[in-house]
């Protein structure tokens, strides 16, 4: 088949490589004017690194980055809220801090050799049908050759998921995140996040060689009044509520060395229409509070590959992904819109609950066990478990 992919994200390299490796004719269409490795840290669950290992790059990433045994989180006061050491699920299990240009370097890469078209600088503002197949269309005049078909990994504000016509729930959370990657010593075997009530959180995530991808979250009018009141102010509200932050501090002077980031989350009553499909955050995008997003977009692609090896036609292919992937997905946004209130939001009440229940939670070993499940990407649904060691 003659194939489109809109977006060259992470989810549109793996699938651009997946699917030119099963004999597709393949083009990515990417709205940058250069495919170039940015972006700050992610964390490779478990479920994630399996994916690695069947695209041949898992030795190439894990070697690079940073080996998480366990993730933490604390209050201010230092009272600890979670606690969840992988090896308490299975001796072999960890997470990996990726730094996510790196990933994306060795999915351009793979891209490349099997032999995808990249075309830079196309911004899509639609699709079409026409009699024999689809059109990708770029602006008000122009337009693409025909394509059998359509892979969308268009991102969280996907352009073609709001033209498809399928039905779909979109909420933008008032909470976003101040993003920083650079050298920090002072974490190297965790991810460490630390909350003050609900208004305040930060992380830090290991991404290996001495480097930690930070975050800071606040709302859009929180970082306005920030801007305003100078990056001092801002720099010494990081260092009270997390001193060992300090050293990435130094790297930054001015508020443009950060990346201001904004969430949301949308529930699509469907992932495909006549000769579509949505994968990864063009499909289910949600707050990072879980840090599943790229690891279900890995997941995405190679069940969506696999799917269309084995069926007649693209339809069919796609009728039975959404049938595989419709419950775990459910699953995890349902967790994730749940659980963000707790950790960013005005309620005070939502984080009274947290500091009692959570600590709780994590000592509970049948309930400390769905927790570790859920955070390796092992939950298949409410009920059900599927344990894949990498």
């Amino acid at each position: 088949m003659k194939i489109a992919i809109t977006g060259g994200g992470i989810a549109g390299m793996a699938a651009g490589f997946l699917l030119a490796q099963a004999g597709h004719a393949v083009t990515i269409f990417e709205q940058a004017e250069k495919c170039r490795p940015v972006g700050a840290g992610i964390l490779i669950q478990p479920i994630g690194q399996t994916v690695l290992k069947h695209l041949g790059i898992y030795d190439q990433i894990e070697q690079q980055s940073a080996r998480l045994d366990y993730i933490e989180a604390i209050k201010h006061t230092g009272n600890r809220l979670v606690f969840l050491e992988y090896h308490r699920l299975r001796s072999q299990l960890f997470g990996l801090g990726v730094h996510r240009g790196l990933l994306f370097s060795a999915l351009l890469e793979l891209s490349s050799i099997a032999g995808v078209e990249i075309r830079e600088n196309s911004r899509i503002s639609g699709y079409r049908h026409i009699s024999d197949g689809v059109v990708l269309e770029m602006g008000t005049e122009e337009r693409s050759e025909s394509y059998d078909c359509i892979v969308a990994t268009d991102g969280a504000r996907s352009i073609l998921r709001s033209v498809s016509g399928i039905h779909h729930r979109c909420v933008d959370y008032e909470y976003g995140a101040l993003w920083k990657t650079g050298s920090c010593t002072a974490v190297t075997d965790r991810l460490l996040q630390i909350v003050e009530g609900t208004r305040k959180l930060m992380g830090l995530l290991p991404i290996g060689n001495d480097q930690c991808s930070f975050f800071w979250g606040l709302t859009a009018d929180q970082f306005a009044q920030y801007q305003r009141q100078g990056i001092e102010v801002w720099k010494q509200d990081v260092r009270q509520l997390c001193p060992p932050t300090e050293e990435m501090l130094s790297q930054i002077d001015d508020f443009t060395d950060l990346t201001f980031t904004t969430y949301r989350d949308v529930s699509m009553k469907s992932c495909r229409a006549d000769r579509i499909v949505f994968l990864g955050d063009a499909a289910h995008p949600t707050s990072p509070h879980l840090g599943q997003g790229a690891n279900l977009a890995l997941e995405d692609v190679w069940e969506f590959s696999e799917c269309l090896k084995g069926s007649p036609d693209f339809a069919t292919a796609c009728r039975q992904y959404e049938t595989q992937r419709r419950s775990k997905i459910q699953y995890y946004q349902r967790v994730t819109r749940w659980l963000t209130p707790f950790f960013q939001s005005d309620g005070w009440l939502k984080g009274y609950g947290r500091d009692l229940f959570l600590p709780l939670m994590c000592q509970t070993p049948v309930l400390r066990e769905q927790m570790l499940k859920t955070l390796c990407g092992f939950k298949a649904g409410w009920t059900r478990s599927r344990i894949e060691l990498p």
